[in-house]
Protein backbone atom coordinates (compact mmCIF):
# COMPACT_ATOMS: atom_id res chain seq x y z
CA UNK A 1 0.00 0.00 0.00
CA UNK A 2 1.22 3.82 -0.84
CA UNK A 3 -0.27 5.55 2.06
CA UNK A 4 1.31 2.75 4.35
CA UNK A 5 4.68 3.27 2.85
CA UNK A 6 4.83 6.78 3.33
CA UNK A 7 3.58 7.12 6.76
CA UNK A 8 6.68 4.10 7.07
CA UNK A 9 9.18 6.42 6.18
CA UNK A 10 7.89 9.51 7.46
CA UNK A 11 8.15 7.45 10.79
CA UNK A 12 11.50 6.60 10.17
CA UNK A 13 12.39 9.83 9.57
CA UNK A 14 11.00 11.36 12.77
CA UNK A 15 12.39 8.53 14.96
CA UNK A 16 16.37 9.35 13.41
CA UNK A 17 15.80 12.79 13.91
CA UNK A 18 14.69 12.21 17.68
CA UNK A 19 18.08 10.06 17.71
CA UNK A 20 20.39 12.33 16.08
CA UNK A 21 19.19 14.89 18.35
CA UNK A 22 19.58 13.88 21.51
CA UNK A 23 23.15 11.98 20.94
CA UNK A 24 24.39 14.98 20.19
CA UNK A 25 23.24 16.94 22.64
CA UNK A 26 26.08 19.08 24.98
CA UNK A 27 25.29 22.23 27.13
CA UNK A 28 28.57 23.30 28.28
CA UNK A 29 28.47 24.23 32.03
CA UNK A 30 25.64 22.52 32.86
CA UNK A 31 24.73 20.42 35.90
CA UNK A 32 24.95 16.54 35.37
CA UNK A 33 21.51 14.76 35.89
CA UNK A 34 22.00 10.99 36.25
CA UNK A 35 17.95 10.39 35.69
CA UNK A 36 18.17 12.88 32.52
CA UNK A 37 20.75 10.29 31.06
CA UNK A 38 19.87 7.27 31.48
CA UNK A 39 16.03 8.19 30.21
CA UNK A 40 17.53 10.25 27.17
CA UNK A 41 19.90 6.55 26.59
CA UNK A 42 16.85 4.69 26.50
CA UNK A 43 15.10 6.64 24.14
CA UNK A 44 17.74 6.78 21.79
CA UNK A 45 17.99 2.79 22.07
CA UNK A 46 13.85 2.49 21.54
CA UNK A 47 13.49 5.05 18.71
CA UNK A 48 17.41 3.83 17.43
CA UNK A 49 15.55 0.37 16.54
CA UNK A 50 13.11 1.85 13.83
CA UNK A 51 15.35 3.36 11.38
CA UNK A 52 17.82 0.09 12.07
CA UNK A 53 15.03 -2.51 11.31
CA UNK A 54 14.10 -0.49 8.92
CA UNK A 55 17.58 -1.00 6.82
CA UNK A 56 17.07 -4.33 7.35
CA UNK A 57 13.72 -4.68 5.78
CA UNK A 58 11.96 -5.84 9.22
CA UNK A 59 10.01 -2.44 9.67
CA UNK A 60 7.46 -2.91 7.02
CA UNK A 61 4.02 -0.82 8.27
CA UNK A 62 3.27 1.78 11.00
CA UNK A 63 -0.14 3.26 12.72
CA UNK A 64 -1.33 6.99 12.23
CA UNK A 65 -1.32 7.22 15.93
CA UNK A 66 2.23 6.34 16.52
CA UNK A 67 3.28 9.02 13.87
CA UNK A 68 1.20 11.55 15.64
CA UNK A 69 3.03 10.42 18.87
CA UNK A 70 6.20 10.59 16.98
CA UNK A 71 5.76 13.91 15.68
CA UNK A 72 4.71 15.24 19.16
CA UNK A 73 7.84 14.28 20.73
CA UNK A 74 10.01 15.45 17.92
CA UNK A 75 9.19 18.85 18.14
CA UNK A 76 9.15 18.83 21.82
CA UNK A 77 13.20 17.45 21.77
CA UNK A 78 13.55 19.92 18.88
CA UNK A 79 12.42 22.76 20.91
CA UNK A 80 14.36 21.54 24.15
CA UNK A 81 17.19 21.75 21.80
CA UNK A 82 18.04 17.90 22.98
CA UNK A 83 17.48 17.95 26.45
CA UNK A 84 15.62 15.25 27.87
CA UNK A 85 15.51 17.21 31.73
CA UNK A 86 13.64 19.76 30.08
CA UNK A 87 11.12 17.48 28.14
CA UNK A 88 9.98 15.52 31.19
CA UNK A 89 10.48 18.24 33.53
CA UNK A 90 7.26 16.32 35.15
CA UNK A 91 9.48 13.67 35.66
CA UNK A 92 11.97 15.50 37.65
CA UNK A 93 12.54 14.73 41.58
CA UNK A 94 11.38 17.45 43.69
CA UNK A 95 13.94 18.67 46.65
Amino acid sequence: MVINDLMVIINVVLCTAIVVRLMFFCKPGARHQCWASWLAYLIVLAYASVPFRFLLDDYSQTHWAVMIINMILCAAVYRAKGNVAIVFAVLRPRR
